[in-house]
């Protein structure tokens, strides 16, 4: 019931950058649906290892997903087709 009443929370959400925020672990605890992100951009977060992603989450698009290569390879994901199917959004940034 708590999630049906956020399902459009983030409708309009293009663009999601966290910058600095040493413990965050997580931003939701369940995979949300992002019609319309673009871009996910993760810089100095390396406690965060859930992104509320899963492979439904950005059907459709072309999402890139920019951070630091360590902090990629922790990202634990919800399933094994998650993990492969945003394989192509990430881009490595040295910061």
């Amino acid at each position: 019931a708590e999630l049906k009443g956020n399902l459009n929370l983030f409708s309009k959400l293009e663009n999601l950058y966290l910058s600095r925020l040493p413990k965050l672990k997580t931003i939701y605890h369940h995979a949300l649906p992002f019609p319309q992100l673009k871009q996910v951009y993760i810089r100095g977060c390396p406690m965060l290892k859930k992104l509320p992603l899963n492979s439904n989450s950005a059907k459709g698009q072309r999402l890139v997903i920019i951070g630091e290569e360590g902090w990629w390879k922790d990202v634990e994901w919800e399933d094994e087709s998650s993990r492969i199917a945003f394989l192509p959004a990430f881009k490595p940034r040295i910061f």
